[in-house]
């Protein structure tokens, strides 16, 4: 199994000493969150490391459905340059958040649905010019987020975007989704590990709570799942936490 580790947990460690720490856990890929100070780590930072690279576009201020013209453009500008980014590190992931819907906006919803729509065909399309495939992140139930759903986030990628998925099973599990209903469309191309309660995106150490990760884990070898699985947390600790789990599950 591929498992890799976000720069979330990591944060605000020099690339150096994250990309030090990753390969003295012995896995063999890192996630890097193209937002400062990660934003200019180039292909000669991580090409001396025998690590596999994807990519999580910026999460800070973006907003891909914003009805205001100029923060939905520049939102997307934000994407566009993380598929650059992702080209130029060899990374052939690159995970994107579906937009929200503005306070203003609240009786508006259709036309945020649109602009949204608009934005990820955009961004399919940019995504395909620079040979990277865009991979869409189901939402945890927060207020005005778009997709928490993950039978409407399927619905459009399957039959509208034809991109790829991130499938976060805690995002998931926060929406009362099952293990088996996690796993129902074929376009999921990457998954982002946490777990929690079921009450909120706590973002803890795997095997901490009550999400069934070795049922996960059942379902991706029997669908022989290829792609990479992240452990996303929030802290160093979380981060070894999760690795001894994963060696107790034996998938690692």
């Amino acid at each position: 199994m591929k498992i890799s580790v976000s720069t979330l947990g990591l944060y605000p460690a020099k690339i150096e000493n994250i990309l030090d720490f990753v390969t003295g856990l012995k896995l063999d890929y890192l996630e890097i969150i193209t937002e400062y100070p990660y934003k200019h780590v180039t292909y000669d930072d991580v090409s001396n490391y025998d690590l596999g690279i994807s990519v999580h576009a910026p999460m800070s201020d973006i907003n891909i459905a914003s009805h205001i013209d100029k923060i939905r453009d520049a939102s997307n500008a934000e994407m566009v340059s993380a598929f650059r980014k992702a080209n130029e590190l060899d990374a052939n992931r690159v995970t994107v958040h579906p937009g929200s819907i503005p306070v203003m906006a609240l009786k508006f919803t259709d036309k945020i649905l649109e602009y949204n729509l608009e934005s990820l065909k955009y961004l399919q399309s940019q995504a395909e010019e620079y040979g990277v495939m865009m991979c869409v992140e189901n939402m945890p139930l927060l207020e005005r987020l778009l997709y928490t759903n993950i039978e409407a986030l399927y619905d459009l990628v399957d039959n509208e975007l034809h991109s790829g998925i991130t499938l976060d099973v805690g995002h998931a599990h926060n929406n009362g989704f099952s293990v088996d209903e996690m796993f129902m469309s074929d376009s999921i191309h990457h998954i982002h590990l946490s777990d929690n309660d079921g009450s909120y995106d706590m973002h803890d150490a795997l095997g901490t709570h009550n999400i069934d990760f070795e049922g996960i884990f059942n379902i991706l070898e029997k669908q022989r799942y290829d792609d990479i699985c992240v452990i996303e947390v929030y802290s160093v600790n979380q981060i070894r936490k999760s690795v001894d789990y994963l060696k107790e599950i034996n998938v690692l």
